[in-house]
């Protein structure tokens, strides 16, 4: 308890700053999406950081995110890119219809089952925020993961959000977006810290593919990574500033 206390601290610091000092995204983009997103402040800081973090380091490809929910999320990145660089766009895919039904792959099956259908974000709900904010750098793609990503030319990725929850969704997500993702790209995933089924299929796609990569701690839920690590990482800050 007092290493998870211990860890929580910068993120705690980082809200007390917020209040403090608020800068752009406390000030102007985090009050336009809260009320559209389930993540927590310090998960979107950290989406809208790396966003700005591949265009200022020249890191190419587009964004996407798997699991779009009310679109918060995706909003903070497509506003974040439409800072830095409006020809960067963002693929969102989602079913919005709410969680799929988990498989028994995910070890916490008893507790995932009951929240088939949650978290919902309707097609038209993310429209009218993104229309709200006047993006239009942005793609939705409605769908099961297993059917839309295989599909779907997204081009090189340089900013990579997976919140998929279960393992299924996680699983499928790495399989056929990892070898999209440019060197020095950033990978978000929300949940590896929340669902066992999550943790379990990074973990597994890692050990697979024997990719050494770091996990940064967001918040308790969300880790962040670099492909390719070892080569980015003398140019990458842990709070990506």
């Amino acid at each position: 308890m007092r290493s998870h206390r211990l860890r929580d601290l910068p993120r705690f610091a980082q809200r007390a700053r917020a209040l403090i000092w608020p800068d752009h995204f406390a000030k102007e983009v985090y009050p336009e999406v809260r009320a559209h997103t389930f993540l927590r402040y310090e998960t979107l800081r950290s989406l809208y950081d790396a966003a700005r973090y591949v265009v200022r380091h020249g890191i190419r490809g587009s964004a996407v995110e798997c699991g779009v929910a009310r679109g918060g999320s995706g909003a903070t990145i497509a506003t974040a890119l439409s800072e830095a660089d409006p020809s960067r766009h963002i693929f969102l895919f989602d079913t919005f219809e709410g969680l799929p039904a988990p498989t028994r792959e995910n070890p916490d099956y008893d507790r995932a089952a009951p929240l088939k259908g949650k978290c919902l974000g309707g097609l038209e709900e993310v429209e009218d925020l993104f229309r709200r904010l006047r993006l239009s750098n942005y793609r939705l793609v409605k769908g099961m993961f297993q059917e839309t990503l295989p599909m779907t030319d997204t081009g090189d990725i340089g900013l990579l959000h997976l919140d998929g929850d279960w393992y299924e969704s996680t699983r499928t997500c790495l399989e056929n977006l990892w070898d999209r993702v440019s060197e020095g790209g950033i990978v978000q995933i929300d949940d590896y810290g929340e669902w066992q089924g999550c943790k379990k299929a990074v973990d597994e796609f890692l050990t697979k593919r024997a990719i050494d990569v770091r996990l940064h701690y967001v918040d308790p839920s969300a880790r962040r990574l670099v492909k390719l690590y070892k080569r980015a990482r003398q140019s990458l800050p842990q709070n990506l500033n």
